[in-house]
């Protein structure tokens, strides 16, 4: 990172960041929401063939209730997980870069303003 931009406030630099984090994170609660309703199907196809009559009734239903079709097969939403999982790799990966991006700027913030106090406070003993 850096400071060298001076266009920018250091106070934009920081919401920039920030804001780049709440969209990630934003990215991440949906992609674990895909992936937990992709994991609820497929325990309702696996549900379906179960030997219990109350799991398959109980299957029957949530099949119902999410308007799932005859069509969805198992593999298919072994794979669409598989994908928002990577997926979801990714973007956590993206979290913690700008996470640590904003870390360092934090860090070059802290360390430019105690240089300045200490330079004004040598200035003033002088």
């Amino acid at each position: 990172i850096e400071l060298s931009n001076t266009n920018k406030q250091y106070q934009e630099i920081k919401d920039e960041l920030v804001l780049e984090i709440a969209e990630i994170d934003m990215q991440l609660e949906e992609t674990q929401e895909k992936i937990a309703t992709l994991n609820k199907m497929a325990e309702v196809l696996i549900n379906l063939k179960s030997e219990d009559h109350e799991t398959r009734k109980l299957a029957k239903y949530d099949f119902d209730q999410m308007n799932m079709t005859e069509s969805i097969m198992l593999d298919r939403l072994n794979t669409d997980i598989l994908k928002l999982q990577q997926e979801l790799g990714n973007e956590i990966n993206k979290y913690e870069e700008i996470a640590r991006r904003l870390d360092l700027f934090v860090k070059i913030i802290n360390t430019n303003k105690f240089t300045v106090l200490k330079f004004h406070e040598n200035a003033l003993l002088e």
